[in-house]
């Protein structure tokens, strides 16, 4: 396997509803473990891993205040 195709395993969080979950980081995303179609609570498809929002790199939420 090639370092492109590398993956680990993560903790990360929906960017739409804060569901958090285990999940996989691959060079193409975060795709959380045992669901195909994204986030289970509301259908969001886009994550970051907690450590990014712990540094404050993920995606900010507009309406934090």
């Amino acid at each position: 396997m090639s370092d492109d195709d590398s993956e680990s395993r993560v903790v990360a969080a929906c960017v739409d509803c804060g569901s958090v979950y285990a999940a996989l980081s691959r060079s193409d995303g975060i795709r959380p473990i045992g669901t195909r179609d994204g986030c289970a609570s509301c259908g969001g498809t886009e994550f970051t891993t907690l450590e990014e929002l712990s540094e404050g790199t993920g995606p900010v939420d507009p309406d934090d205040d």
